[in-house]
């Protein structure tokens, strides 16, 4: 829901703001269109980014190109009314803020709180740009009074939007901990697991935000295997392995996550974190 409202809003952000520089276009300098052309390009392709890329669940590739594209778009769109220079400037925006948003989108799995966060500064940053625009076409000379109030509207969005993702950081924090204690005091658990595993052999790899550990595990061929992708953090993309040569695509939760591995030949294997970032082997031999 939250990123359905999230893609919304940048839409009508970005169309109101593109459809406000192509009424001043002729006002506005070459230098204005540019600044303001690479301001809507990278922040409505940096916003949908990070939307599509926590909405899409690891998609790289999709989220990417769907930034990019939208961000190239209304980058063009809002520089063309003004100059070609401008509207060059904001299709290159638009290519970096879509690139950088698709990752952080991916990276970073507390998707609710990035996703406000980032519409906070969305927000602020167009009601600004609006700002920008009557001033630099001119029309705010005649209008000085007035405009204080879209800046203090815009400032008052972004504190309370900080406040709302710091209240939602802090809930997320308790629930972390409350979910830890818990899963500390259901020991007996445990013991269901271990039968579920009886006649496999165990291999632990460690999952942490940074990596995986260690580089390279061994296990004897011939015997049913399965993997423990033990996860103390869920705040990176090595919450996400992917091994073409093991058939492993799977999404890890926070503990334990056996994966069992069938018919292993001697050899070494490769896996990969969702965005090829980190990685490490597992040799059979």
């Amino acid at each position: 829901m939250v990123a359905i409202l999230s893609v919304a809003l940048v839409l009508l952000f970005t169309g109101y703001n593109v459809f406000y520089t192509y009424k001043q276009g002729e006002k506005l300098t070459c230098m204005a269109g540019m600044m303001i052309a690479m301001t809507v390009g990278m922040m409505s392709s940096l916003a949908l980014g990070v939307v599509l890329g926590v909405a899409l669940q690891h998609d790289l590739t999709l989220s990417t190109i769907i930034a990019i594209l939208f961000g190239m778009g209304v980058g063009y769109l809002t520089g063309k009314p003004v100059s070609l220079m401008a509207a060059l400037d904001g299709m290159m925006a638009g290519i970096m803020g879509g690139m950088m948003g698709a990752m952080l989108g991916v990276m970073l799995v507390v998707s609710d709180s990035i996703v406000l966060f980032i519409d906070v500064i969305f927000i602020f940053v167009m009601s600004v740009l609006i700002q920008l625009i009557d001033e630099e076409s001119g029309k705010s000379k005649a209008t000085n009074d007035s405009n204080s109030k879209p800046f203090l509207g815009s400032a008052i969005t972004l504190f309370v939007g900080i406040v709302i993702v710091g209240v939602m950081l802090l809930f997320q924090y308790q629930g972390n901990v409350s979910s830890a204690s818990q899963s500390q005091s259901v020991q007996p658990e445990s013991q269901t697991t271990s039968k579920e595993n009886d006649g496999y052999q165990i291999a632990t790899v460690d999952v942490k935000s940074n990596g995986y550990g260690p580089n390279n595990i061994e296990v004897k061929a011939g015997v049913p295997t399965k993997i423990d992708f033990k996860t103390t953090s869920g705040i990176s993309c090595t919450k996400h392995v992917v091994s073409n040569e093991l058939g492993i695509d799977v999404d890890l939760k926070k503990g334990d996550n056996f994966i069992a591995l069938k018919d292993l030949k001697p050899g070494t294997y490769k896996y990969h974190c969702g965005m090829y970032m980190y990685g490490g082997t597992i040799t059979v031999k």
